[in-house]
């Protein structure tokens, strides 16, 4: 039995094929594609399943190795008459493409030492991408610091543009219902005078013009008791006509 031999001579067969998941035997990049191996010792000799590998091969030039892909050891008997299966991986970490591939195992007959490869697949398959998952750790990182950006730039638009800043002290307003405070206003107590201790006068010794001035400067300035002002200025007129009398009088007794 040599290497790669397929003649009638051999006791062995051995196949590899995609699981029913798999129909159309895609080879997803980042994932350990499985595969199983089925081995059928229809010889009358023992033999041991070694081990198995697989490579990559380019299909567009006369199928060239590209890359060796992993290897698994089994060490387990097959014996006369039995048949065997065992499970597979491939990795790839290829751009999509159509690329050739050979899945082989390594079987010794039982006493010896001697390796014989035999060919279990050797087709051409399809490398693919992982289809997106919106569970994927690595995207839910990626969304959750997207979205963390964009309301941090919204907070900080909503605080330049919408919410009025407060003024601080120093004469300047500050935003808000209490901001602004009351003056009370200070309402003169009634028959209050400026100078309580200054006792009144006799308007008769003073000149005319100048009780005139006085009478004009309190109606301009509206002073206390102004309502009443009026009354008084009345009265006062007649004393100051009285006294205008008088001092024509005395002027002619001294003439």
């Amino acid at each position: 039995m040599g290497i790669f031999s397929h003649n009638a001579k051999d006791d062995v067969l051995v196949s590899a094929t995609f699981p029913d998941s798999n129909p159309f035997g895609l080879v997803v990049n980042g994932e350990q594609n499985g595969l199983s191996l089925h081995l059928v010792n229809s010889g009358s000799k023992n033999y041991t399943l070694v081990s198995a590998a697989a490579s990559y091969h380019d299909t567009n030039n006369h199928w060239a190795t590209i890359k060796n892909a992993s290897t698994l050891k089994y060490n387990v008997p097959l014996v006369a008459g039995s048949n065997f299966s065992a499970p597979f991986q491939v990795y790839s970490e290829f751009r999509p493409q159509e690329i050739g591939l050979t899945v082989w195992v390594d079987v010794s007959e039982t006493g010896t030492k001697d390796l014989h490869r035999i060919t279990a697949l050797n087709q051409t398959v399809s490398v693919v991408e992982p289809a997106a998952s919106w569970f994927d750790p690595q995207l839910l990182f990626l969304y959750f610091v997207i979205t963390t950006a964009l309301l941090g730039g919204a907070y900080a638009a909503y605080q330049a543009f919408f919410v009025p800043t407060a003024k601080g002290k120093g004469g300047k307003k500050k935003s808000g219902l209490g901001g602004s405070k009351k003056v009370k206003a200070i309402v003169p107590k009634e028959g209050a005078t400026e100078y309580p201790d200054v006792k009144p006068y006799e308007e008769e010794w003073i000149p005319e013009h100048l009780l005139k001035s006085k009478q004009t400067k309190m109606k301009k300035k509206g002073g206390p008791g102004g309502a009443s002002s009026g009354g008084e200025e009345v009265t006062s007129g007649g004393e100051a006509s009285g006294t205008e009398g008088k001092i024509r009088k005395r002027k002619g007794k001294k003439a």
